[in-house]
């Protein structure tokens, strides 16, 4: 009966999660589509294969493997989004793109889009709630780099935004 009982928790569970990726999902795509139509700014106009052809220590280089491994494009007006995974380390995966926004939220941004984010993060992924905490602190001692154009940097070499272990140099 025991078993029974587990074996049904557990189904529960997965489903309620895979449930919560789901609408999480649907949320993200709806409010990205809205956050391209309300950001400032112009778009780089640079596609995943110009970047690749930057020099192989820079920004831009990085940036054009992060777009090429993922199968992304670079999103007009947005570009910055990646650069920010690319100098975190943060992954594209839900509670990771959560845990960015609370990296950058420490580190200064302030958004409604990043707000909303880290909301929907508290509200649904109570189990990554350390994590969330971790990067919030990390965003907060890090030097601040959210309010950088880094289209002007992506010759650069990556070294003048990261240090060897994947964290902001301060």
């Amino acid at each position: 009966m025991k078993s029974i009982f587990l074996s049904f928790y557990f189904e529960i569970q997965s489903t309620l999660k895979y449930m919560r990726e789901l609408l999480v999902s649907l949320g993200f795509t709806i409010s990205s589509k809205m956050y391209v139509f309300f950001k400032k700014g112009t778009s780089w106009h640079l596609q995943t294969t110009q970047l690749l052809s930057y020099p192989k220590h820079s920004l831009g280089f990085h940036l054009g493997c992060f777009l090429l491994k993922h199968k992304f494009e670079p999103q007009p007006r947005c570009e910055d989004h990646d650069v920010f995974h690319v100098l975190t380390g943060y992954k594209v995966d839900t509670a990771q793109e959560i845990a960015m926004q609370f990296w950058l939220w420490g580190n200064g941004k302030r958004s409604p889009f990043v707000a909303l984010a880290m909301l929907i993060g508290l509200l649904l992924y109570l189990d990554c709630y350390d994590s969330f905490t971790r990067a919030y602190l990390k965003g907060q001692y890090s030097k601040a780099i959210h309010h950088i154009d880094f289209s002007q940097h992506l010759s650069s070499p990556i070294s003048n935004f990261k240090t060897n272990n994947n964290t902001i140099s301060s």
